[in-house]
């Protein structure tokens, strides 16, 4: 649902002017733009068709609608090689002042909390407001926090998207961007690139304080690595089988991942690390 004290301040994407409401479109009071709502939920963009083999399996993962797809999700909560001993979304969560203005860009389906506004390219379950998230429709200076969570590699132009995140933010305003490093392809919709520590820090250049940390360690990427070659080997293009072998090889080998309680926080973990965590200051 959209946060009341964000509806009243949502400005055009493109102009960045005020805009009228409506009870079926959002009318743009300086330039012709219009923008339709659909169920409550304003649409700034049309969500482009998602394609391919990574495209296909996570919209059947995310929905839900096979016997495969709900085996898959329920053995994820416990067979993974995920693992943030740091627990950074949560920890940065914990750490935010009650009545704080907060947006996840890229949110996907979930919401992490319920005063949380989500913004996201696709108009699934949860989401407030379907924008591109490099010109979304709130007013420049106006959001307290911002969170990129496994986001930023999946956009076409990075730059352009924490320029939208530094225009939106207020003065001392913080960004948490997780993001991967070594980490297998995952194209849903796309996968442009990962960040080692080095390229997250020149990203968010513009930003006052930048502070980096592994979030998933080493052993956690070698896990994941491991088990997706099995799953590319022996499945291919075949996603019954590609599913199989993953979840095979990660029976075996995900315990393995707790090892990076103890390399995390070793300031050379980053070097090979899975995914980091940065928290920048604006």
């Amino acid at each position: 649902m959209l946060l009341p004290k964000m509806a009243s301040g949502l400005v055009c994407p493109v102009c960045y002017s005020k805009l009228g409401t409506g009870p079926v479109a959002l009318t743009c009071e300086s330039c012709p733009a219009t923008y339709p709502v659909h169920k409550g939920i304003p649409f700034f963009v049309e969500s482009p068709v998602r394609e391919g083999f990574d495209a296909s399996f996570h919209e059947e993962a995310y929905a839900g609608t096979s016997t495969r797809a709900r085996l898959y999700n329920s053995l994820k909560q416990v067979i993974t090689s995920e693992y943030s001993p740091h627990d950074t979304l949560n920890s940065f969560l914990a750490s935010i002042p009650q009545d704080s203005t907060i947006v996840e860009f890229g949110s996907g389906a979930r919401r992490v909390r319920s005063d949380v506004l989500n913004i996201d390219l696709f108009p699934t379950p949860n989401v407030d407001l379907v924008a591109n998230i490099e010109h979304t429709p709130l007013a420049s200076n106006s959001v307290d926090f911002v969170i990129l969570d496994s986001v930023i590699e999946h956009v076409p132009n990075p730059v352009a998207v924490v320029d939208e995140v530094f225009r939106v933010l207020k003065p001392g305003g913080k960004l948490l961007c997780i993001n991967p490093f070594l980490f297998p392809y995952h194209g849903y919709p796309a996968h442009y690139c990962n960040f080692t520590k080095d390229g997250i820090e020149q990203l968010l250049q513009r930003f006052a304080r930048i502070e980096v940390q592994t979030h998933q360690g080493p052993t956690s990427a070698i896990v994941n690595i491991l088990s997706e070659y099995i799953g590319v080997v022996i499945g291919r293009e075949n996603r019954t089988r590609y599913m199989i072998a993953k979840a095979a090889i990660l029976t075996l080998t995900f315990p393995l991942k707790f090892i990076d309680k103890f390399l995390v926080d070793r300031p050379e973990s980053h070097r090979i690390a899975s995914m980091l965590g940065t928290i920048a200051t604006k």
